[in-house]
């Protein structure tokens, strides 16, 4: 998740409290037999959304990276995919210039 973290921020240039690293396990082997037959499942996919269209230019950098350290550090034991999205966002209503709120 560090690995995850890091590249994010070095990449995109985002500050730490814009970047949310999420684990959750890949679940194709649970709907789809084929895939899990063919080999063609990975053990994570890493998905990567912003709503930061000017960050576009540096998704491929981005990839690069992630793979590249992904490599150094699990080489070929753990397979994975990486997905990167612009996504679209409406009637967003935080202030980012203000604190974040602590929540109890």
């Amino acid at each position: 998740m560090n690995l995850l973290h890091q590249a994010t921020k070095d990449v995109l240039e985002v500050p730490d409290h814009d970047i949310i690293v999420e684990l959750n396990r890949c679940t194709t082997i649970a709907f789809n037999q084929s895939a899990m037959n063919a080999g063609a499942v990975p053990d994570a996919v890493i998905q990567i959304a912003t709503s930061d269209h000017e960050l576009q230019p540096r998704f491929q950098t981005l990839c690069d990276q992630i793979v590249s350290r992904w490599d150094a550090q699990f080489g070929k034991t753990l397979k994975m995919e990486l997905w990167v999205n612009l996504i679209d966002t409406w009637a967003c209503n935080m202030d980012f210039g203000q604190n974040i709120p602590s929540f109890p």
